[in-house]
């Protein structure tokens, strides 16, 4: 039994007690690691530094005190005025990450695709396995590199494809599909439970609405799901934004007056006729 003498006494581990003594004498030999930091120059501090006086720059000069501009030649026409501007960059251009086939078959040989045989790839799962990685702006767009021992047994949707792309898919007895996304929708797509938390509700895909989109994701070369899903607003709007309006050019009073001269018909030599007199008399 203890007694009340040996319950009052403080139990000390000696194993951590020796072991708190050792990591405090390390506290004052802390220090980065070689390399990890980089010293600066201290300029203009006596000849004994090596950099005194002119800090190493010489004497006079344009580099002494200063520095040359970014793409100045002395004064004469730089380069970037000499020669015009050629090409340009398309402001609406769409961004998207390229993925070849050969990927997707290595991927499916390393049992890294959380599918079975039969199921659809969509994007979110190409992202959540890997596919997939960085920046995603405006959809994927599945490559044709690889496509000559592409054996995935999958179906597949995708923004776009090529055509080598769609036929090896197609080769394997699976549907490849085109599928529009807006950069909402996408995003949407991608983390549906971003939007679940922040405002309770996932948005809705958005059907497209510029003619050049409609057209691709109608085209039947390009196997877009418009083709499964159809709907009679998109078909107006494709007929109407092909359909073109002439504006009537309203026209000077020369211009009137020429054109009817133009069109008057003028009595000549050839419309002439022989006229008996006597047959007045």
């Amino acid at each position: 039994m203890w007694g009340l003498s040996a319950l009052s006494k403080p139990r000390i581990n000696v194993g951590q007690f020796l072991q708190s003594i050792r990591n405090s004498s390390y506290l004052g030999q802390l220090q980065h690691q070689e390399g990890a930091v980089k010293g600066y120059k201290r300029l203009g501090r006596g000849p004994a530094s090596g950099k005194g006086k002119t800090s190493g720059r010489g004497q006079k000069g344009q580099k002494a005190r200063g520095s040359v501009p970014f793409l100045f030649e002395g004064g004469q026409t730089p380069f970037f005025k000499r020669f015009p501007i050629v090409g340009f960059k398309r402001p609406h251009a769409k961004e998207y990450n390229f993925l070849s086939m050969k990927r997707i078959q290595d991927f499916w040989d390393n049992k890294r695709i959380p599918l079975e045989a039969g199921q659809t790839l969509t994007i979110r799962v190409m992202r959540e396995c890997g596919l997939i990685s960085g920046t995603m702006k405006d959809g994927v767009k599945l490559m044709g590199y690889g496509g000559e021992e592409y054996t995935v047994p999958l179906n597949i949707e995708a923004s776009k494809a090529t055509e080598f792309a769609i036929e090896s898919v197609q080769n394997t007895g699976h549907a490849y599909t085109s599928v529009y996304h807006t950069k909402l929708g996408l995003k949407a797509h991608l983390n549906p439970d971003y939007y679940l938390l922040k405002k309770g509700y996932v948005p809705l895909q958005a059907r497209p609405t510029h003619k050049k989109d409609v057209a691709y994701y109608s085209n039947p070369d390009k196997y877009g799901y418009l083709l499964k899903d159809p709907d009679m607003f998109l078909e107006k709007i494709s007929v109407g934004k092909q359909s073109r309006i002439t504006k009537e050019v309203k026209k000077s009073s020369l211009e009137r007056m020429l054109e009817g001269a133009s069109k008057k018909v003028h009595g000549d030599f050839s419309q002439s006729a022989i006229v008996d007199v006597s047959s007045f008399a």
